[in-house]
Formats: C-alpha cells, structure tokens, sequence
C-alpha cells in the first residue's frame, strides 16, 4: 500500500459513487448525499486512483457551521492517517466557505471514531437519536436506530488542539 504521501484528496463525483457503492441502498444514499451537501470529497490513493475515504459537508444544519456527514474511511486502511488527512481537508473547505467550526454527530458506540475525533479537537455539545435504512446481511432492508453524540470543533483554533 502506497503511503499517506500519495493521497489525493479531491471532489467526490456522481462518477465515483459506482466504485464506492457495493449495494443499491449505498448508491441511494450517495445520490442523495451528493444532491444535499455543499461539498462531498474523496481521499484516493496514487497512483491506482481507488478511492479510500469520503466526507460530506452540508452548511445548512448549524449557523456558520460545516456539518460533517458520511465519514468513513475502507476498513482494512483504516489507522494509517487517511481519515485524519480527510478531515482536515474538510475542515479547510469548510473555513473557505466561510464557516467557524464543524460539527458532526457519531455512534456514541463508536469508540474508534471517538478517540479519532478527541484526538482532533472535538467536543461533545449534545445527543439525539437517529436513524437511517440499512441493509442485511441478506440483502433485506431495516430501519436501523442509535443514540449519536454531537460534537463540534472552532476552527480558528489550531489544528487539533481545541484552543
């Protein structure tokens, strides 16, 4: 695997969402997340050009706010500085557009993506319920549902410090 050197990170296209997708209610949901964000981008790795990682922005949910959706990074590369380097990237574009902080809401039993996004310069600022459809195993459809804590980040601090 080629290092973190030989990431680009890019815009996220309707042209990519074939080579991300592995179901038809991922396809959905990638439509759907490209037709409401402000910004959608992709980490790919060079020189193949696979895509590794993906975040949304949407800049309607908070006032000034980046709110960051759809972050996921491919499992097996996960904890090689993909997801941080893509984070950060969004975080700029997000200040570029004007706002003073991101926001996101995670699985509160998510302790990976906790650590990553304390480790960050996040902090809890409330919870909520939510839910989304999610496929099985085999192939049926359900309404999948968790408790999500909310959690933001000032952007004019310094990177990952919280101040």
């Amino acid at each position: 695997m080629a290092g973190i050197d030989e990431l680009e990170i890019r815009p996220f296209s309707i042209d990519d969402v074939d080579s991300w997708a592995r179901t038809d209610l991922q396809r959905q949901g990638l439509v759907h997340a490209l037709e409401i964000s402000g910004d959608y981008l992709a980490a790919v790795q060079q020189p193949d050009g696979r895509i590794v990682g993906k975040i949304g922005i949407r800049y309607e949910e908070h006032p000034g706010a980046g709110n960051l959706l759809q972050f996921d990074v491919v499992e097996d590369l996960r904890g090689r500085g993909i997801g941080t380097a893509l984070l950060r990237r969004a975080e700029e574009v997000a200040r570029e557009r004007g706002c003073t902080r991101t926001t996101l809401a995670v699985e509160e039993t998510n302790g990976d993506g906790l650590r990553l996004y304390r480790r960050l310069g996040y902090q809890v600022f409330g919870a909520e319920d939510a839910e989304w459809d999610q496929e099985a195993p085999d192939g049926s459809t359900y309404r999948y549902r968790c408790r999500c804590l909310l959690m933001q980040r000032t952007l004019t601090d310094e990177p990952g410090t919280g101040r």
